[in-house]
């Protein structure tokens, strides 16, 4: 008989002080998509507008002189502009960017504002340009300034803000992620706290770290973490989340399309399909890094939303569905809410079932409902209110757990449990670990996020 006695554990896992904590579901909580011109060719009516607050239009390209490199499709920007503005949807124009025609933009934003007359005539046309196609804001992507640069990034973006200000409208900026709360890349040092004043908020590149940890979990909540340190409010923060895989670079909505079970994972290995391993972010990390950021910033932004689905796999869509359960909970009980997944697909506790909903207790255990998770491996349950004993049963596995008890029968072995099964508003809850191991479950709790993976062993 195996030893389940070695798997006992109870999730006791305290959760971060509430401080520096952002309101849950704050009104003016941004999902920002950028779109990039040049990249996809994808109608305009795909873009879900309903459930964006931002478009980031990318690129415009600086030159040398302080004029701008015409966009490639204007009449295509202005559709747009109509469309998000028709829902209430910002548009800012992206400044900048990696490279144009194998020059790294960089060079250029260091010589159109080394002086004082070239950097007020390249706003002038940065201005002209946002007025005519009636945009909302400028989003700066300068990467990166250096040491000697810093000086000349600083004015540029302190004076351009001036300018927008003036109109009514908003500087932002694309900054780097950071690998610890203290410490940020070298060129994430040399954005001054005169620049993070004028930006109206950042989105926070929380990606490229490498292959295989592309995008990570503790990367956006160390990123966070770094830019609050340097004096950002949380609902200045927006979580950059990637809809493209590295190294194959294949996009989100490809990759679903290979295999819809991929929009639930993390990694899609070489197929007919795919060419290269891809490491990516699935719907269960995008709800897990929506669930950080709205609890500890303010926003999350995609790169490129033209990557995305427009169906029941749509990252867009499992966004705004997170931020719809915040609104429900309040910001209190978002806080503290548990984010269950049940083998890879998210398990969802909706109202309208009233089946109760997973809940840390007064001892910070994680307590989950009882009947739901169990009905859904497949397992009978049977309740006896009377003697207060819940009897499990799959397959060959039996289960008996007792209210106020801290020990379950498992095909009549003891378990001792570190937590007591109890009734709560009429239904039963129980610290979940030794339970569902009982039937051949591996869990996975991720403290960052508060979310707990109930997955099948391999083998069993």
């Amino acid at each position: 008989m195996k030893k389940y006695h070695l798997l006992l554990m109870v999730l006791l896992l305290s959760f971060l002080p509430l401080n520096n904590i952002a309101k849950a579901a704050q009104e003016d909580f941004r999902v920002i998509g950028y779109y990039s011109e040049g990249l996809f060719d994808e109608p305009i009516e795909n873009l879900q507008m309903d459930k964006l607050t931002h478009i980031m239009y990318a690129f415009l390209i600086p030159q040398i002189d302080g004029s701008l490199v015409p966009i490639e499709k204007p009449e295509h920007l202005r559709q747009i502009v109509s469309f998000a503005h028709e829902n209430g949807v910002k548009v800012f124009i992206a400044l900048g960017g990696w490279s144009y025609q194998n020059m790294p933009v960089a060079q250029i934003f260091e010589t159109v504002t080394a002086d004082e007359t070239s950097r007020s005539n390249f706003i002038d046309h940065i201005m002209t340009f946002v007025q005519d196609y009636d945009l909302d804001g400028v989003e700066l992507d300068w990467e990166y300034p250096t040491v000697d640069s810093q000086s000349y990034y600083e004015a540029l973006v302190v004076e351009l803000s001036a300018r927008l200000d003036e109109e009514n409208k908003e500087l932002s900026a694309a900054l780097n992620g950071a690998w610890s709360s203290t410490e940020g890349p070298e060129v994430s040092k040399l954005v001054t706290p005169q620049c993070l004043e004028a930006f109206s908020f950042i989105n926070v590149m929380c990606y490229d770290t490498n292959n295989a940890d592309h995008s990570p979990l503790w990367f956006t909540d160390t990123s966070i973490s770094y830019w609050l340190n340097r004096g950002m409010k949380p609902e200045q923060i927006v979580v950059g989340i990637p809809l493209y895989a590295r190294p194959s670079w294949a996009q989100y909505r490809h990759l679903v399309a290979a295999d819809s079970n991929n929009a639930y994972r993390d990694f899609a290995a070489a197929n007919e399909k795919i060419t290269l391993d891809s490491y990516y972010n699935g719907l269960n990390t995008i709800t897990e890094k929506t669930a950080i950021a709205l609890r500890r910033a303010g926003g999350v932004m995609l790169f490129d939303v033209n990557e995305d689905t427009n169906d029941e796999y749509s990252a867009v869509g499992q966004i705004q569905a997170v931020i719809n359960n915040a609104q429900k909970l309040g910001a209190e009980k978002f806080a503290r809410k548990v984010l269950i997944f049940l083998d890879e697909r998210p398990l969802v506790f909706a109202p309208k079932d009233d089946m109760g909903d997973a809940f840390i207790d007064e001892n910070d255990r994680t307590m989950l409902p009882l009947r739901k998770p169990l009905q859904m491996i497949g397992a009978e349950v049977v309740y006896d209110a009377a003697t207060g004993v819940i009897t499990i049963i799959k397959d060959k596995t039996t289960v008996i757990v007792t209210i106020g008890s801290d020990v379950i029968m498992v095909n009549g072995e003891m378990v001792k449990e570190q937590g007591q099964a109890i009734v709560k508003d009429g239904r039963c809850y129980i610290p979940a670990r030794a339970v569902f191991a009982a039937f051949g479950y591996q869990l996975d709790w991720h403290d960052v996020s508060k979310s707990l993976y109930l997955q099948k062993s391999i083998g069993e």
